[in-house]
């Protein structure tokens, strides 16, 4: 599959199911298919079905659940080598599932998404946590909300961990709350994922990437005042000047006092004058 066109579709039509339906592995492979078209989605779904049979046959029919995580563990990070990329954290080839999986590399997200669709494919019930700079991941049904950490090897993660976490996060300017180990959906993870790889493109200098994701942004979010904002802004550069104009002023109409208003001003009267010019003569 490396039709752009094509791998969009696919990937809108994915993101339209209803949350249980919305298989998160193959809307992450999609994600990165736009990106690389090299990519084979059935491919890589394969090799996580793989996998998830290889660590199967590791496992006896009676275990718990905390049996099967202590084997999931041992069998991503000892048998399969995953760990976090310290090294290339901002690099977007850690947003990009296909990656992470060949070079056994990536952040917390991307490795959260490896370690949960494993586990649900051996039956253990996980979910992503949507923990502000850090995913990690929920045991579902154990007691004292087991939280784990699959950027370190799946360890448990308690709430002095976390005060830890935000407050390194943050430089202590703002202080934990209950409210940041909730559970996400599978849509919301998606989101993360596609906004992570725009920061990651941005940072690499690839406005093409940068925009893709934020226009698949706009896909799940229609009208998210950043975003469109920063369509705007990439456009811009790209110097597609009506589309940029369209999207400034749909950010400027959904968020009429944004702190940033006298900056997006100045962009769309620039916008107006080159639009309004006349055309250069050819010589």
């Amino acid at each position: 599959m490396s039709d752009p066109a094509l791998i969009r579709q696919h990937f809108h039509e994915m993101i339209q199911r209803p949350e249980p339906e919305i298989d998160l592995a193959r809307a992450a492979l999609l994600v990165a298919a736009e990106n690389d078209p090299n990519l084979d989605v059935d491919t890589e779904m394969a090799r996580l079905e793989t996998w998830a049979r290889e660590l199967e046959h590791r496992i006896e029919p009676g275990w718990n659940n905390l049996q099967r995580l202590a084997r999931l563990r041992t069998f991503m990070y000892e048998h399969l080598g995953f760990k976090g990329d310290v090294r290339g954290y901002y690099s977007p080839a850690n947003s990009m599932l296909h990656s992470v999986m060949t070079r056994r590399l990536g952040i917390p997200l991307t490795l959260s998404i490896v370690f949960m669709e494993i586990g649900w494919r051996i039956g253990v019930p996980f979910e992503g946590v949507g923990f502000p700079g850090h995913f990690l991941v929920r045991l579902a049904g154990e007691p004292g909300d087991l939280l784990l950490d699959p950027y370190d090897h799946g360890a448990s993660v308690h709430e002095e961990d976390c005060r830890r976490m935000i407050e390194l996060t943050t430089g202590g300017t703002v202080p934990y709350d209950p409210s940041m180990i909730r559970s996400l959906g599978k849509r919301d993870m998606i989101a993360r994922l596609l906004f992570n790889l725009k920061v990651a493109c941005l940072k690499a200098g690839d406005d093409v990437g940068a925009l893709s994701a934020v226009e698949r942004l706009l896909l799940l979010h229609p009208d998210e005042p950043p975003e469109l904002r920063d369509r705007g802004l990439l456009l811009y550069r790209m110097d597609r000047y009506r589309e940029a104009r369209v999207s400034l002023a749909s950010y400027l109409r959904a968020r009429p006092d944004a702190l940033d208003r006298e900056v997006v001003e100045r962009h769309l009267a620039a916008l107006q004058m080159m639009l309004a010019a006349p055309p250069a003569k050819q010589e």
